[in-house]
C-alpha cells in the first residue's frame, strides 16, 4: 500500500525552496576570501533544516497547547526578569542571573502550562485558535474494515481529510496474517477498503506519528484524536463510550444507520387512504403525512376510501422512501363481500332477466 505525505503538496515545495534560498544565502554571505564558503553554505543548511523541522513538528500540536505554551513561557519569563534582580551575583558565578532565571521558569511556565491544560477553558477564544483538523476524521481498524465509510463518503455527508494512524495499519497487518482464517478474511478485507478509499479521496493521509508509552490502540487513538482535535470515525460501541469519556466527539456509522432506519417494517399494519391509480391499472397510491408514497396491491377499487394496509417492503432510494403494501384482512374481507354482493346481484339481475323472457 502506497503511503501519502502527511503534508500538502503547495507546503512541501515551500520547505524545499525555503531551504535552498537559505542555502544559497548563507554562501553569498561568506566573506571575501575568507575560504569559509563551504562552512557558511553548510551552516545555513543545516540551520534552515532545523527551522524546517520545528515548523513541520507544530503540526502534531493543538492551536490550545501552542497558544497555553507561549501564555506560560511569557508569565515566566515575567517572573524571571522580577527574580533576576534579587539574586546575587556570586552564587552564579559568570553566569548572567537573568539568564538562569529564564530558562528555569520559561521552563517551568511551560510544561505546567501544558499539564493542566485540562483546567483551563479557551472557548471564547475559539475564533482565533479554531484547530484546523476540527474538521478531519481519525479511522479506526473496525470502521475499515466495516467498509461502509467509503459509501458516507460518496455522499458527501462527510468532509475533510481522512487520517488512518500508522499503528492502525500495522493492526490490519497482523489481523490480516493471522493463523485464524476468519480473522485473517477480516483483514485482507480491510487493507482491500482502505486501498479502495485511498484511490478514490486523495485526501486520505497515513499519520505516522506513535506512542511508543501507549499500548493499547483504542488509547493511541483517543490521544491522537486529542492532540489534532479531530474527530474518531468508528462502529465500535466500547471506543464510542470511552472517547465520549474524553470530551472527544465520536461519528459512529452504526448511530447513523440507526437514525436513518425506515419508520416501517415489513409486516407493520397502516391506515391510509388511497387516491389515484398506480403504474399497474390493480394498484392503488396513497400518500403518508409526510408525503411517503405507498402503493397498494388490488387497492384500484377502494381509492378513495381508507383502508388498511400491510406493508410488504420497504424501498431507500436517493429520490426518497416508498412502502409497498397488500390489504389488510379487513380491506380484504370487505373487498371479498363486496365481490360476492355484486355476484349476487348480477345473478339476480340475470334470473329476472330470464323470467321475463319466459313469461
Amino acid at each position: 500500500m502506497k503511503h501519502l505525505l502527511p503534508i500538502r503538496e503547495p507546503i512541501l515545495l515551500a520547505r524545499i525552496f525555503f531551504v535552498l534560498i537559505a542555502t544559497l544565502c548563507g554562501y553569498l554571505i561568506t566573506p571575501q576570501g575568507s575560504g569559509m564558503s563551504l562552512h557558511y553554505t553548510l551552516g545555513a543548511f543545516i540551520f534552515s533544516l532545523l527551522l524546517v523541522i520545528f515548523e513541520y513538528s507544530t503540526t502534531v500540536i493543538s492551536s490550545k497547547k501552542i497558544l497555553l505554551s507561549a501564555l506560560g513561557l511569557f508569565f515566566g519569563l515575567v517572573l524571571a526578569s522580577l527574580l533576576a534582580p534579587m539574586i546575587p551575583e556570586e552564587m552564579v558565578g559568570n553566569i548572567p542571573p537573568r539568564l538562569i532565571c529564564n530558562l528555569i521558569l520559561g521552563y517551568f511556565g511551560v510544561v505546567l502550562a501544558l499539564k493542566h491544560e485540562d483546567r483551563l477553558s479557551l472557548s471564547r477564544l475559539k475564533f482565533f485558535i479554531s484547530n484546523p483538523k476540527e474538521n478531519t476524521c481519525i479511522m479506526d481498524t473496525n470502521v475499515i474494515i466495516d467498509g461502509r465509510v467509503k459509501d458516507i463518503y460518496d455522499t458527501y455527508f462527510l468532509k475533510g481529510e481522512i487520517i488512518v494512524p500508522e499503528f492502525v495499519l500495522r493492526e490490519l497487518q497482523l489481523i490480516a496474517d493471522s493463523t485464524d482464517p476468519q480473522k485473517r478474511a477480516r483483514g485482507r478485507r480491510g487493507l482491500e477498503n482502505l486501498e479502495a478509499i485511498q484511490e478514490a479521496y486523495p485526501n486520505l493521509q497515513i499519520w505516522e506519528k506513535d506512542y511508543e508509552d501507549i499500548k493499547d490502540v483504542d488509547h493511541k487513538l483517543i490521544q491522537l484524536a486529542k492532540d489534532l482535535g479531530a474527530e474518531l470515525l468508528t462502529n465500535d460501541y466500547n471506543l464510542n463510550k470511552i472517547a465520549t469519556l474524553h470530551k472527544i466527539r465520536v461519528l459512529n456509522i452504526n448511530d447513523l444507520a440507526q437514525a436513518l432506519k425506515p419508520s416501517f417494517f415489513v409486516g407493520d399494519e397502516i391506515r391510509i387512504q388511497l387516491i389515484r391509480i398506480g403504474k399497474e391499472p390493480h394498484q392503488g397510491v396513497g400518500y403518508l403525512e409526510d408525503g411517503t408514497m405507498v402503493v397498494v396491491d388490488e387497492g384500484k377499487r377502494l381509492i378513495g376510501q381508507e383502508v388498511d394496509i400491510v406493508v410488504t417492503s420497504v424501498l431507500q432510494t436517493s429520490a426518497g422512501r416508498m412502502l409497498f403494501g397488500r390489504l389488510g384482512e379487513r380491506a380484504s374481507n370487505k373487498r371479498q363481500r363486496n365481490n360476492v354482493r355484486k355476484n349476487r346481484e348480477m345473478e339476480q339481475a340475470q334470473y329476472s332477466n330470464r323470467s321475463s323472457r319466459n313469461h
